[in-house]
């Protein structure tokens, strides 16, 4: 007799503000997921502007609108994948036409975007209509829903797939594509949709979904778990380490399977950099002692966490010593995070061996974004306070300067490649586009001793 076991833990989606939706409307809350470290913006709601005469099927504006943040993308994460999803054949046919265009009449821009869009790639860009997209998954997907107002700012309720029977399914499987982020694009918000106008169960799907992405991930509607008081341990514990200058969050997390305490970076807000798990209400309603022990720490420990225990019973024993040890895995935590180590252990874990795969992708981004000849020394006071994996845009000149300089302080003599190279490896950055090697030479070559203007370090 065949049996069918349903799989619980969730492993595609890097933070599981990408998940929790669906965890929710159509799992029945059955999937253990697990919070991501960033704290950034994962989801993200593009609203596009009606335009007099446009289409109400795969409006013009709308169109301009992916385009734009296709090129976006491929110019500022070209080492991140990507997927366009659309409700309608279309509206994918008007996107993939316009971007051709856009990268005809721009040789220049074309031939700098030439890698990102190579077919040959192992996760190539793609533009897919909502019923040929299954398996596919990237590390961002832009949703288009690609239907708007008529001039009258009506909202004719035609949305294709949606209409029909398993319409929820088909949203269901393009919303948890993504791994690292999900934009949704639209040309008309939730408020200008009224449930009582269709029964198809994709239509209230969508409109739930537009109401969750517009308030970042918050707005679940009638889903909203109640999260657990902490007791008095627990209270204890978050007590004591505020007062010794950690930012807490409490209870953290979205679906259900809560980080007791999330600390942040202390000069990062909204990054987090470690996990503290105390043996209270979250501890004792795991299945089992191997979920509890083993299996949660290592899904944390797998996307970015450090990770650090507290036990009751040596908390009462002799809080200031259980206190002290807290404070040292923090303190641990933020400078693994400084050095860059965090990044590179931040990886999808969906087939094979845990542990050989981290190991292999740790030694495999070492060999290619550390330079062998810089070797760091001792370099003048820490490094400067500057995340990682942000756009290039999103630093500013003064910034960069400041880490050249860092960089440039050890007095280890490298070529200007190697600065390169090293600068790219500090902020993030694997691949070297266009924007990334003009914004960080011009910063290398601002720091150099004998360049007018220096001052040394800021």
């Amino acid at each position: 007799m065949l049996r069918f076991r349903q799989l619980l833990w969730h492993y595609r989606s890097r933070d599981e503000r990408l998940i929790a939706f669906s965890n929710a409307h159509i799992y029945d809350r059955t999937l253990i997921t697990f919070p991501g470290i960033s704290g950034g913006r994962v989801l993200r709601y593009v609203p596009v502007p009606r335009q007099p005469g446009a289409d109400t099927n795969s409006p013009a504006p709308e169109v301009d609108a992916v385009v734009g943040l296709i090129l976006q993308h491929a110019r500022e994460r070209p080492e991140e994948s990507l997927g366009v999803i659309t409700m309608g054949i279309r509206h994918k046919d008007r996107i993939e036409e316009r971007l051709r265009q856009c990268l005809r009449d721009d040789p220049e821009l074309a031939g700098e975007l030439a890698e990102f869009f190579d077919e040959s790639r192992e996760e190539q860009f793609f533009v897919k209509n909502l019923e040929r997209v299954q398996g596919d998954e990237r590390d961002a997907i832009i949703l288009s829903i690609g239907y708007g107002k008529d001039d009258r700012g009506g909202r004719p309720y035609r949305f294709g797939p949606l209409l029909t029977e398993g319409g929820e399914r088909r949203l269901n499987v393009a919303i948890t594509r993504a791994k690292n982020r999900i934009t949704l694009v639209s040309s008309f918000s939730s408020r200008d949709m009224n449930p009582e106008r269709s029964d198809a169960e994709g239509v209230k799907l969508m409109c739930q979904y537009l109401q969750y992405v517009e308030s970042d991930g918050t707005n679940l509607g009638d889903q909203v778990l109640d999260k657990p008081a902490l007791n008095p341990f627990e209270v204890d514990v978050r007590d004591t380490l505020l007062r010794r200058g950690l930012k807490l969050t409490a209870q953290y997390g979205t679906c259900g399977y809560w980080i007791d305490f999330a600390v942040q970076h202390p000069a990062q807000p909204g990054r987090y950099v470690l996990a503290i798990e105390c043996d209270g209400a979250t501890y004792h309603s795991s299945q089992s002692a191997r979920d509890r022990d083993r299996l949660r720490q290592e899904q944390l420990e797998r996307k970015g966490w450090r990770f650090h225990r507290i036990w009751s019973a040596e908390w009462f024993h002799d809080k200031d010593a259980c206190a002290n040890k807290a404070i040292a895995a923090y303190h641990s935590a933020v400078r693994d995070v400084d050095e860059g180590e965090q990044a590179m252990l931040v990886h999808d874990a969906d087939d094979g061996d845990p542990a050989t795969r981290l190991q292999t992708a740790y030694e495999a981004a070492l060999s290619r974004t550390t330079p062998a000849s810089a070797t760091p020394g001792h370099r003048v006071g820490p490094r400067p306070w500057i995340s990682r994996g942000q756009p290039i845009d999103a630093y500013s000149d003064t910034e960069l300067l400041r880490l050249a300089q860092w960089i440039r302080s050890d007095d280890v003599l490298r070529t200007e490649d190697e600065l390169l190279q090293e600068m790219m490896h500090e902020l993030g950055f694997q691949r070297r586009g266009k924007n990334v090697v003009a914004r960080v030479t011009t910063a290398i070559t601002r720091s150099a001793p004998n360049a007018s203007g220096y001052h040394g370090l800021p």
